[in-house]
């Protein structure tokens, strides 16, 4: 019989009351050979402690952390470098990282991988050297944007015209971007057309370009579950850096909606690279965001964490995310990996 320490959100998610899900939770869990000992979320105790503490006292075998993306990332940080692995049941709303990893998004079957699966380092970002992320960052009209929404997702329907009328208003601002490469191999895609290459090269690894907003991902999804780097991998040492150039306004709005139903199209006014870390600054004040939580303003440098991450991932023989079956299709480990953990 393994030992875990369950670390529920009782209020996350947006069907039944997560407290009831639990009488099946545990028996589901115990049905692998899990005995789970419980401690719900509370507003006056960080997660992260809860987690450092579990692994402080030496005894559990993994963490299991039943919510949505917030409460999974608060968990994680206190379980960065640690020996035992973190277990994902997936009652959130979004849930972008169980599906970035493949995990079925049925809590009773993410039980079962809990019990038969198999553990794997993953990549966790951090941003200058303090905060930790799982999912991206994001400078420009994104970080403007991501308090209201998290305003609008609680209820809070009126913010929805402040939020429109931000994004109308919010122009491209004028950003040096540091790449921690030659820029030429950090690219993912073809050089873009010369009409919509507009930047001011200071070096081989830095230039300056105006952009809306920029994604630095360490998983495909964030936010509203928008697909916002398709090729981004959770394991391979790298983040990808998505720059949104020349949009207009409504070409945007378009794209995100698209992004937001699992389609995604290559459009020449993105730009994205492949960098271990990137430093962003502005003469203006742009604000910055990590999993869509504000922590200041530019200059930010972020970069990646090799596989400081241990997550209990799907076996052959366990149930798996069905992406068939979902407008969102998961973009999941790199071919290597998915096959050492078959």
């Amino acid at each position: 019989m393994k030992h875990a320490r369950l670390i529920m959100n009782p209020v996350s998610g947006t069907d039944e009351p997560n407290p009831l899900k639990l009488p099946d939770i545990l028996t589901a869990l115990e049905a692998e050979g899990i005995r789970a000992d419980l401690a719900f979320t509370k507003p006056d105790e960080s997660p992260a402690v809860i987690a450092q503490k579990v692994v402080e006292e030496g005894y559990y075998d993994m963490v299991i952390v039943g919510g949505g993306d917030g409460t999974v990332s608060e968990v994680a940080k206190g379980l960065l470098y640690a020996p035992i692995p973190l277990g994902i049941l997936p009652i959130g709303t979004y849930n972008n990282i169980a599906r970035t990893l493949n995990l079925p998004m049925d809590f009773l079957q993410a039980c079962q991988v809990l019990g038969r699966g198999q553990i794997q380092n993953i990549d966790v970002g951090q941003a200058n050297d303090e905060h930790f992320f799982l999912e991206a960052a994001g400078v420009g009209l994104d970080a403007t944007l991501f308090p209201i929404g998290e305003e609008i997702k609680g209820g809070k329907w009126g913010r929805m015209l402040q939020a429109f009328r931000l994004a109308m208003g919010y122009q491209p601002q004028l950003l040096t971007i540091e790449l921690d490469r030659p820029i030429a191999e950090a690219r993912t895609h073809p050089k873009p057309s010369p009409r919509f290459l507009r930047r001011k090269i200071a070096s081989r690894n830095e230039f300056q370009i105006k952009a809306l907003l920029v994604a630095i991902a360490n998983m495909p999804y964030y936010g509203a579950a928008f697909m916002v780097a398709p090729n981004a991998i959770v394991d391979d040492g790298l983040l990808t850096v998505t720059i949104y150039r020349q949009f207009s306004k409504w070409e945007l709005v378009r794209h995100f909606w698209s992004i937001s139903r699992g389609q995604y199209n290559y459009n020449p006014k993105i730009e994205t690279y492949q960098v271990a870390s990137v430093r962003l600054s502005s003469n203006a004040k742009l604000p910055v965001h990590i999993d869509g939580h504000p922590i200041g303003e530019v200059p930010v440098t972020l970069k990646v964490l090799k596989q400081a991450l241990k997550v209990v991932l799907p076996d052959i023989d366990t149930p798996t995310y069905q992406s068939q079956d979902d407008a969102n299709p998961p973009i999941v480990l790199p071919v290597e990996s998915q096959k050492e953990l078959d």
